[in-house]
């Protein structure tokens, strides 16, 4: 598995989860669970894990004893594109991401507005709730 993969590259070149994570500009839980398989990683991470690590993609992909035959397959095909097919798919990838990521913004910059919106209706409630309590003679 790529996570299996990453975390053998890290550890033979001795190097920290807080190391590499910062390096990635990552969180060090983050790289822990991409390196167990608890989380998707996207290709631009994994290349600039690739990076940070000083090894190949291939040498992260391709583990021939323990090997998947899913992913040896998946390995097999996109080393069997054509140069542009590879560059093709990687831009394609990196659209994906980037579309997804975009999307994130838009849904928390939703959610920002929606606390927002709530807050001012609590503050709202409690302007009335006062005005209330000062009008029984009770003061706030």
């Amino acid at each position: 598995m790529v996570g299996e993969r990453l975390r053998q590259a890290r550890v033979a070149r001795q190097l920290s989860l807080a190391d590499v994570a910062g390096e990635a500009h990552v969180s060090a839980a983050t790289l822990s669970r991409v390196e167990r398989d608890k989380q998707a990683i996207g290709v631009d991470l994994f290349l600039t894990l690739a990076r940070v690590l000083n090894a190949t993609p291939a040498e992260l992909l391709v583990d021939d004893a323990n090997s998947d035959d899913g992913e040896a397959a998946l390995v097999a095909r996109i080393s069997a594109m054509k140069s542009r097919e590879r560059t093709q798919l990687w831009r394609r990838l990196t659209e994906d991401l980037r579309t997804s990521r975009v999307q994130k913004s838009a849904d928390v910059h939703s959610i920002s507005l929606q606390v927002e919106e709530l807050l001012a209706q609590v503050d709202f409630l409690r302007q009335e709730i006062d005005a209330v309590r000062i009008r029984v003679g009770r003061k706030p």
